[in-house]
């Protein structure tokens, strides 16, 4: 017999023997946990990479981008106050699957990784009887970073192994940000779920083509911009000298529609695994999500990519369908990432740690009711331009920046363009200031339990 064989009947025979706890008990336990995890429905978490909300259909986008999420949005629950609490996907991914903000989970800079000591989505839903899985190929959110946390099963590496299969030398082939991966990411994820017997499970799947270089495949390459003659191909959006150099506005027009194909090419991704969920029976008993990790910019504050705290960059979709979900509506009250995980949680009847910031969105779903959050909290602290904290109104935005503390107002000012420094604030601006004062103006900015007074 083999060691870990003899291992496991001795180890049998001490739980039979140990602490009072007999068969007849050991079987109830069993028992009584199939059941609980029986009436539980699936979760599955789709995550979208730099997908601003303002280049959604559904959310006011002039262009036709989204059809798949604007159908679903339709048929289930759409918020439309959506808020990353980053611009980037490490430290919003983390407060996703965490419920905190990221200066406490830990996952602020490409230094740093998911604190090991704190609980995860995956880990407590795995410790109360899900089967935990995720697929995707960011290369910020792999398990070297700290968010393997918690899954039985955690895909990040399938897609660069197929890529490099295919590379035959070519050493570009396999830069993840100039190649297609949603449709392999795909492929992993359904592969999974047509031999899966686990239930009930949890599912994370992340798209990333959405995420700079902008090289849609066709028709989506030229879908929004078919008679552009200029040099921008896509490429090193992110760097010099197109960072921080803004070029022809004919230019900038180009990037948008290569970014709009892109966005549009993702959601038909997204279309084929929730086509397929419908088409397994999976979709009717499953608690889906589907969010922007961040946002994107196009020079409307001087660079591209994703660093800061202004609206195009923390602004995000979601929307959530459920099985007991009473009729389709559209929700305006303020929405975080850290409200995921609990709202999940909430979903499954297993208790929400002390540990979350967030708070459940269950009641708000269900009959509109409950605690609606006053405003929303961010963290930038990425080193690409210098640390800010933010706390997001309806109509004004503070900021805590470099010694710093000023305003948007977001009401005449809706694209950020005039800071309005806390010597100038009204008496209304100094009304709501002061209660989150204390969130941003000190030296180390911490976001309060649920960022709620």
């Amino acid at each position: 017999m083999k060691t870990r064989s003899i291992i496991r009947v001795l180890s049998g025979i001490l739980l039979i023997f140990a602490g009072g706890c007999s068969v007849h008990n050991l079987k109830n336990t069993q028992q009584e946990k199939l059941i609980i995890t029986k009436n539980r429905p699936n979760i599955i978490l789709v995550t979208i990479s730099s997908l601003r909300a303002d280049h959604v259909s559904c959310l006011g986008y002039t262009r036709e981008t989204t059809p798949n999420f604007d159908k679903f949005a339709r048929d289930n629950i759409l918020f439309t106050n959506a808020f990353a609490t980053s611009s980037w996907q490490m430290p919003a991914i983390g407060s996703i699957f965490t419920s905190l903000y990221p200066s406490q989970h830990q996952a602020t800079h490409i230094n740093n990784k998911l604190s090991q000591s704190v609980q995860t989505l995956a880990g407590i839903l795995k410790e109360n009887g899900y089967y935990t899985a995720a697929f995707g190929c960011n290369p910020r959110l792999t398990g070297d970073y700290g968010f393997d946390k918690g899954f039985d099963f955690y895909d990040d590496y399938s897609v660069d192994m197929m890529l490099s299969s295919m590379s035959f030398g070519q050493d570009d082939s396999i830069e993840i940000n100039k190649r297609r991966t949603n449709d392999l990411v795909n492929d992993a994820a359904i592969r999974w779920l047509s031999n899966n017997t686990h239930n009930p499970f949890f599912l994370s799947v992340h798209f990333y083509d959405n995420h700079w270089d902008y090289l849609p495949p066709p028709p989506y390459d030229t879908l929004f911009d078919p008679d552009y003659t200029g040099d921008i191909d896509g490429t090193e959006i992110a760097k010099e000298p197109l960072y921080s150099n803004r070029p022809s506005d004919e230019d900038v027009a180009h990037i948008i529609a290569l970014y709009d194909g892109q966005v549009k090419q993702t959601d038909h991704d997204m279309g084929e695994l929730l086509d397929f969920l419908k088409k397994e029976g999976r979709f009717q008993d499953s608690v889906i999500l589907i969010t922007g990790d961040h946002g994107e910019q196009f020079y409307e504050h001087g660079h591209t990519s994703h660093h800061g705290i202004f609206d195009e960059l923390i602004r995000v979709p979601f929307a959530i369908s459920a099985p007991d979900l009473n009729e389709p509506n559209v929700i305006s009250s303020f929405a975080s990432g850290v409200d995921i995980m609990p709202t999940i949680l909430d979903y499954t009847d297993i208790a929400v740690p002390d540990q979350c910031k967030g708070q459940s969105l269950k009641s708000l779903i269900k009959n509109n009711t409950g605690d609606k959050r006053d405003f929303v909290f961010i963290e930038y602290t990425g080193g690409a331009v210098p640390d800010c904290f933010a706390v997001r109104f309806e109509r004004y935005k503070f900021i805590c920046q470099e010694g710093s503390i000023f305003a948007y107002d977001l009401a005449s000012d809706p694209t950020e363009q005039k800071k309005i420094y806390k010597t100038d604030f009204t008496d209304e601006m100094n009304e709501s200031f002061e209660k989150i004062r204390d969130l941003i103006a000190k030296d180390n900015p911490q976001p309060e339990n649920k960022c709620k007074q």
